[in-house]
């Protein structure tokens, strides 16, 4: 999908988080010039204003993801036909280098299994595999925070409306019910706090769940790219290899096991 189209989801999600204020800002009682939606905002109190936060929040970790969460930007074209180049040639020191030039998620990678080439297989697949689940956990980390506001949104919007009830019976408490159309205005404006807790979970979670399944598949493709890499070095021919005796000036030169 294009940035351009996930833009146009991501307004539309946020446009939702101002749905509910604005519906009600439309519909003034008889006589009454409707309430604006800052209006309504405010009477939600300082719970409308933990969840504005915790719609920026989503907003910037949504822009985040756009822009970390890509082929593209995890493995460049250019470095991944570097990086092919150098290991088909048997130039692991000049592989290293590109690696180490080019810190993304490939890089780190190939660049942690090409420090081990000299213990085998087994040891480089152990350091790939253990390099990959720490980059995806570094990709995961704030797309985990969308399901956190998803799960706490709520039980704020909740919390507004418990103590605006306390307040709203306070009221009927102190006046009596000779006048209802207090606790009803009352109530009115408490709602708004579980309807914008509602309307602040929703894209967080939606949002979670995208991200979630598009790393998998960007990953999975990245990983393809690196086993096609790893699987022609013959691991045999370098026991003992280390790349570091080889970085420098004989960079350029094959590794003379290979």
């Amino acid at each position: 999908m294009k940035l351009g189209r996930w833009a146009k989801v991501q307004a539309f999600f946020f446009g939702m988080l101002l749905w509910v204020p604005a519906l009600l800002a439309s519909e003034g009682e008889a006589g009454k010039a409707p309430k604006t939606a800052w209006q309504i905002f405010h009477e939600g109190g300082i719970v409308m204003w933990i969840l504005l936060i915790a719609s920026i929040l989503i907003m910037a970790f949504t822009i985040e993801a756009f822009i970390k969460i890509r082929v593209a930007r995890l493995a460049p074209a250019a470095v991944l036909a570097q990086l092919k180049d150098a290991i088909v040639s048997g130039n692991y020191p000049l592989a290293y280098q590109v690696c180490a030039a080019n810190p993304c998620y490939l890089g780190r990678i190939v660049q942690a299994g090409i420090e081990r080439l000299g213990r085998g297989r087994e040891a480089v697949e152990q350091a790939v595999g253990d390099t990959t689940a720490k980059e995806l956990n570094g990709i995961k980390a704030n797309i985990q925070y969308l399901s956190v506001i998803g799960v706490v949104s709520p039980m704020v919007g909740l919390t507004g409306t418990v103590m605006g009830m306390i307040k709203a019976f306070e009221t009927l408490g102190s006046s009596g019910a000779a006048d209802p159309s207090k606790l009803a205005g009352n109530i009115s404006e408490v709602l708004v706090a579980t309807g914008a807790g509602l309307f602040v979970a929703i894209p967080g979670f939606i949002l979670y769940y995208v991200f979630r399944n598009r790393i998998q598949t960007v990953s999975v493709a990245v990983d393809s790219e690196v086993n096609l890499l790893l699987e022609d070095i013959p691991f045999e021919q370098l026991t003992g290899y280390r790349v570091s005796d080889y970085l420098g000036a004989a960079a350029a030169a094959p590794a003379p096991a290979a």
